[in-house]
């Protein structure tokens, strides 16, 4: 997972067909907007409720993504530092149809920060 200025993007990596070399390897971006300004802390997410989530499919090299139709995300928990969470989602997509599935994801963030104004 990686942090945003607005909220968390969750990346999830999935495999379809056979597994090995054969299979296509393919992520799933989910993105839980926590407000803007002064984003609400990701464990203020933790509850009963799912809520609903931007998700995207993206292809091996990222340059090729697809929008959901709906997707919904469900934390079980998170860490007291915020670097942790575990849940569960699920999306539908055009081309493979309804996904879900369960998490664990830690925070992992490439290049620089983000600067939010």
């Amino acid at each position: 997972m990686d942090f945003e200025c607005c909220g968390t993007a969750f990346h999830l990596k999935v495999h379809s067909g056979p597994k090995g070399k054969n299979g296509s390897k393919k992520e799933i971006v989910l993105r839980l907007h926590q407000g803007c300004p002064g984003r609400l802390p990701l464990w203020g997410f933790v509850s009963a409720d799912r809520v609903a989530v931007e998700a995207e499919l993206c292809g091996p090299e990222s340059k090729q993504c697809e929008t959901a139709t709906a997707a919904k995300i469900y934390l079980d928990s998170v860490s007291k530092n915020g670097k942790q969470a575990s849940g569960n989602f699920s999306a539908d997509f055009p081309s493979i149809g309804h996904q879900e599935g369960k998490f664990a994801v830690k925070y992992h963030h490439e290049g620089p920060k983000y600067i939010c104004e």
